[in-house]
């Protein structure tokens, strides 16, 4: 059995009906762009937010949860920053029919409301660091077509907020947050490039932004995640300062960084195929499925060994499932398959008679003998061998996704009928060439790649003047 459509042939409309079959979410709430994330796809999400948690954990954030409603107030004190937001925010104006006093936003993100609250905690350096994550939905009413998880109107997300007493202990918490978003997209098995936008399309109120982009497989990239460097801009509207250890007072330097569930549609995109989802055995909510083979009068036995088998795996905290029911076992292959679910044990009367089970990978659907006796480790070393393929895979697909060029023409041909991923070239910095790409191409500058002086190898690409940067363009969602 295969998805309606192939993946090759109509990437969204593939995407579209995985989203809906595989249980990862229903758009059906006639609220466009609020969806329904459903069982799968939200412990999916949970599985992130546990992967994630335990890096927060090792360097030191706290969780901690803020008010949806924002005051306007809060907003109009940082107007350069929620400029490019005001067409997205949603505001609460009545309750009932009696109009309030003020209007509340609805959170379309918490810099402001948080950083009210900082500025009342922090009094002195010994107040920082103050590292702290947010679960929590977001909303905006982008006006843009929306698309289930890649561009949603409310969305779940992450969001840290950290103070600091120096500039240099803000670079190295952006350091940290790299390292946390990094080695996250890593377990996810994601290929992404790291680069610092360019200054106008820099975070408002932001010294510097660094943005993680995946490439995904029609050619267009996706941004799934954030970090900016937001200096002391933000501290000093809302006033969180502190007494440094000489007596003499300063406003505190910030940080802040965040991705959402568009990671998910970045999993199910990179990995699945015209079957279905495929999901790193570690993120995949349920890793394993046992389905027993049964002939007539001697489904009492296996059901049995079925059972035993079950109990053996679960002893090892691997999530597992049995599937103990009527319909055939054709139907429930492709349906787990269609769920993504990395291994698949089938045991029927000659696995009985042999002693063991048959080990199924859903990955390449490779099929292999494993006596009962070294079931746990089988599936242990193939989560692992599954994991390092995808790696492998998403490494390949970004290195094919990167083109460079140096001519103009050559450009204008990359981009000609097709979205062709990431394309290498030169830059004088000049904004107006920037909004040139954009306007004949339909794709922006993403930005220079982060952590890597790379030299110019042309003049800039539309101007033909000296070029100062190497920059990579795309077309994104």
């Amino acid at each position: 059995m295969s998805i309606f459509t192939k993946k090759k042939e109509n990437f969204m409309a593939w995407y579209l009906d995985v989203v809906r079959r595989a249980q990862i979410v229903d758009t059906r709430t006639e609220v466009k762009g609020m969806n329904v994330l459903l069982a799968n796809g939200y412990e999916i999400w949970d599985r992130m937010k546990k992967m994630l948690d335990e890096k927060f954990y090792v360097t030191d954030h706290k969780n901690m949860y803020f008010p949806l409603f924002i005051p306007d107030k809060f907003l109009e004190l940082e107007s350069e920053h929620f400029e490019g937001f005001v067409p997205e925010v949603a505001y609460v104006t009545h309750a009932g029919k009696k109009k309030l006093e003020n209007k509340f936003a609805l959170r379309p993100t918490s810099e402001t409301i948080m950083y009210h609250m900082y500025s009342q905690w922090i009094r002195a350096h010994t107040d920082m660091p103050l590292k702290v994550n947010q679960w929590c939905n977001i909303i905006r009413i982008d006006t843009k077509d929306t698309k289930p998880l890649l561009r949603d109107r409310e969305f779940q997300w992450t969001e840290a907020h950290t103070c600091h007493v120096t500039p240099e202990e803000a670079v190295e918490q952006v350091k940290e947050s790299m390292w946390i978003y990094g080695s996250f997209f890593d377990e996810c098995c994601l290929p992404y490039l790291i680069t610092k936008r360019p200054k106008y399309d820099t975070f408002p109120g932001a010294l510097y932004s660094v943005a993680y982009d995946t490439p995904l497989p029609d050619g267009k990239t996706l941004q799934i995640g954030t970090t900016h460097n937001l200096d002391q801009g933000f501290a000093k509207v809302f006033n969180i300062r502190f007494q440094k250890e000489d007596g003499s007072h300063d406003y505190a330097y910030q940080t802040c960084y965040g991705l959402s569930t568009r990671v998910i549609a970045a999993v199910i995109s990179v990995h699945g195929d015209n079957r279905g989802l495929i999901i790193p055995p570690y993120l995949a909510p349920l890793q394993v499925i046992i389905v027993p083979i049964l002939f007539k009068g001697k489904e009492e036995g296996i059901n049995k060994e079925c059972e035993e088998v079950l109990k053996e795996i679960k002893k090892s905290d691997i999530r597992v499932e049995y599937d103990s029911s009527n319909k055939t076992s054709g139907f429930k292959f492709n349906e787990y398959e269609l769920l993504g679910v990395p291994i698949r044990i089938e045991i029927g009367p000659k696995d009985v008679e042999k002693g063991g089970v048959t080990l199924a990978r859903r990955d390449t659907k490779e099929r292999i003998f494993v006596e009962k006796s070294k079931i746990v480790k089988a599936i242990k070393e193939a989560f692992d061998i599954i994991t390092e393929e995808l790696k492998n895979r998403s490494k390949t697909l970004l290195e094919k996704s990167i083109t460079e060029v140096v001519a103009y023409d050559e450009l204008e041909s990359t981009f000609t009928d097709r979205n062709p991923g990431f394309v290498k070239t030169n830059w004088c910095g000049d904004e107006e060439c920037a909004d040139l790409i954009k306007e004949k191409l339909r794709a922006e500058i993403r930005g220079t790649l982060y952590g890597e002086e790379e030299e110019p190898f042309g003049p800039c690409i539309i101007c033909n003047e000296e070029a100062k940067e190497v920059v990579y363009i795309s077309r994104s969602y």
